[in-house]
């Protein structure tokens, strides 16, 4: 409430208060006559009432109130001001009707009144009336003709009447008066926009901008208009009087790379966002933002990591202590496959803040991917500690330890993080594959058998399981017909994989099926020119049973010079014999 009509209010209750406790003048009743003193008294008990009911109102007794005033009026139609609070009431009580019948009745009673003519204005509006509110604004506007905030409510009424042009005739005499300014210039641009005036509405604009020449966040609008209406010259001009009037403005250079963006000028729209990006007072996570948005709104071109790649290396120089940002950093250096970079960055995060789950596991996995099983060991153990609910980093430690050979401790925390895990089946089935070839690598065949079955009753497609587990039964030569449908079933889920063909290559040949076993082992061979000794010593013994002595010795010697075979590779290369 204003401090006019606290005044106002003030007022009618001091009135009714010093007149409540008034008497007759001196001289007493013989010095009126009896119409006066009815008169005076009748006037008495309308201020009485009018007192008793402000009170009970702001006392917060509105049912009191609203009676009190009713008497108000039926004794004293001509009480505006009881009128005005009676309308109040209405309107508090949901009766729009009411409120404006007692409104009406306050404004035709005092039409000068700027509450009561306020009051019924918004009645009207509320309740749809806007003809009879504009008649009441056009009444004020005429009383003040330079009350901007009457001319607003006019035009809105004229606007909402239909009437447009209307709306702007007051629009235009108040930029006579005010001169151009950025609310009324957008108002008149909005409106001729609605209209379908777009010449129009882009002179509003032209005539803002040339008013506000310095200010590039006008000027911005400008060009973001430009652009809408397929004018790049135009954007690219007022881009570039953005840059001379304020070169150090933080969002030109972004604008601008996304003018770019959508003239499909991607080299240049990278420059511009690597200005953007080393301006000191563009923050951090509005240029992540940015970042993020942008890359998300373009298609793959040539050469957009290099530039997802520089630019966060940009971002990272200009904010180095922002976590947010060398999150980010790291992130784009993983999928550019610059695993030992990112993963210093992650050392570097923890180091400040170990208390951020995804940083550990992202750290995890660089070492995992760069092979360094030793700190994969180190770290995981302290993520494991940290984060003892998640199964990742058991998963990661059981997979550490299994490369360093430390079984033992492989099937620690691979038994402990299984258990942790909640519903993800998937995972279940790699936890517990990795338990089967800690157990195989152990010599517990049962346990690993066993290992697998879970393995695959938690995702039976899981198809390393299925050609690990029939590879390891055809080692030992046990449930071979099972090793078999098993292996073929990996090949269907992951055809042209050497190492699976040559699991069911070598089921086969367990099985006496070496014709077979050969037309497999060829197609692996084929798949990987750079196969491993095991896979080259198994074609030799295939190569052997064919009765294909000599070129099964040459194989065997190419798998000598692989590496490490079979316990019997050296004595097959040297006596020319196969031994199992």
């Amino acid at each position: 409430m204003s401090v006019k009509k606290h005044i106002y209010l003030f007022a009618l209750l001091l009135i009714p208060l010093l007149g409540w406790a008034q008497d007759l003048p001196e001289g007493g009743e013989e010095t009126f006559s009896k119409e006066d003193i009815r008169e005076f008294r009748e006037k008495q008990k309308s201020d009485n009432l009018f007192f008793e009911a402000n009170r009970a109102k702001l006392t917060d007794n509105p049912e009191k109130a609203f009676t009190l005033f009713e008497e108000c009026v039926a004794n004293d139609p001509s009480n505006d001001a009881a009128w005005y609070e009676l309308s109040q009431l209405y309107y508090t009580k949901g009766d729009i009707s009411g409120a404006i019948n007692a409104a009406s009745k306050a404004y035709a009673l005092s039409p000068e009144n700027t509450w009561y003519s306020m009051s019924l204005a918004v009645l009207y509006q509320n309740n749809n009336q806007n003809e009879d509110a504009l008649k009441i604004f056009e009444t004020l506007l005429k009383a003040e003709p330079d009350n901007v905030d009457y001319s607003y409510e006019l035009a809105n009424l004229w606007i909402k009447l239909n009437k447009p042009q209307e709306a702007l005739k007051i629009y235009d005499q108040l930029e006579k008066k005010t001169g151009v300014n950025e609310d009324l210039s957008m108002r008149k641009h909005r409106l001729y926009l609605a209209t379908g005036k777009s010449k129009k509405a882009l002179e509003e604009l032209e005539n803002l901008a040339r008013a506000y020449s310095w200010d590039s966040r006008i000027l911005s609008m400008l060009a973001e208009y430009y652009i809408l209406q397929g004018n790049t010259e135009g954007a690219l001009k007022t881009y570039k009087q953005i840059q001379e009037v304020a070169p150090d403005d933080p969002f030109i250079d972004i604008s601008l790379a996304d003018f770019y963006r959508q003239m499909g000028e991607m080299e240049k729209a990278t420059e511009a966002l690597k200005k953007g990006f080393s301006n000191p007072y563009l923050d951090a996570d509005t240029k992540i933002q940015v970042m993020m948005s942008y890359y998300s709104q373009i298609k793959d071109y040539e050469g957009i990591e290099d530039d997802v790649a520089q630019l966060s290396d940009i971002l990272a120089g200009a904010h180095p202590n922002e976590p947010r940002v060398m999150i980010l950093r790291a992130e784009i250096l993983m999928i550019s496959n610059q695993y030992e970079e990112a993963k210093q960055i992650y050392l570097r995060i923890i180091e400040e803040d170990p208390g951020k789950y995804q940083i550990w596991e992202n750290l995890l996995r660089c070492n995992a991917i760069l092979e360094d099983f030793a700190d994969l060991e180190k770290d995981s153990k302290q993520a494991m500690e940290l984060f003892p609910v998640q199964p990742i980093p058991f998963y990661f430690n059981g997979v550490a330890n299994y490369m360093l050979k430390n079984y033992d401790e492989a099937l620690k925390s691979l038994n402990s993080g299984v258990k942790v895990i909640a519903g993800d089946k998937k995972l279940a089935s790699d936890f517990y594959s990795l338990i089967g070839d800690a157990h195989h690598s152990a010599g517990n065949n049962n346990e690993s058998f066993a290992a697998y079955e879970l393995s695959l009753q938690a995702n039976p497609d899981n198809a390393l399981v299925l050609n690990n587990y029939a590879y390891h039964l055809s080692i030992v030569s046990q449930q071979l017909d099972k090793a078999k449908q098993m292996a073929e079933k990996a090949l269907i889920l992951d055809p042209g994989n050497p190492y699976y063909l040559d699991t069911y290559a070598w089921v086969l040949y367990k099985k006496g099926d070496f014709a077979g076993a050969l037309i497999y082992i060829e197609q692996a061979l084929k798949a990987d020119q750079d196969s491993s000794a095991t896979v080259l010593e198994h074609y030799g013994d295939i190569l052997y049973r064919l009765e294909r002595k000599s070129e099964a010795q040459t194989a065997w010697k190419q798998a000598m010079e692989k590496g490490t075979g079979s316990e019997f590779l050296e004595s097959k290369v040297k006596d020319g014999k196969l031994y199992e």
